[in-house]
């Protein structure tokens, strides 16, 4: 195992991951409204990773494994951003729908 490219891949990885929930948090606590499109961006990229990474580790005709603690952070992030991306996303904004106000169509004025 090169570890060099492995102690790189958890720096960033975790980089990523906390730049993930800054802004889910600021996105949904509305400081920051433009945090969702860069939240699309990098989860895109970061789902891409996590796939290659698991297919890439955990293939099936590996014959000597050694699971590491960046194994355990990327199985178990990998779990909480599809949680995180598909149902809980749905609920916020079926929750922000709710709350919502109409916005109503502004009428002229009528002379009395």
């Amino acid at each position: 195992m090169n570890w060099w490219l492995h102690n790189y891949q958890e720096r960033v990885f975790t980089v990523a991951i906390v730049a993930i929930y800054a802004l889910l948090g600021l996105s949904y606590a509305g400081v920051f409204p433009a945090a969702t499109e860069f939240l699309a961006t990098i989860d895109y990229y970061l789902r891409i990773y996590v796939c290659l990474f698991l297919l890439w580790r955990f293939r099936p005709f590996r014959d000597k494994y050694i699971f590491t603690e960046l194994d355990r952070k990327i199985a178990f992030s990998a779990g909480l951003l599809i949680l995180t991306t598909s149902a809980l996303n749905r609920y916020v904004e079926s929750i922000k729908q709710v709350f919502a106000r109409p916005s109503q169509p502004s009428q002229p004025l009528q002379p009395s």
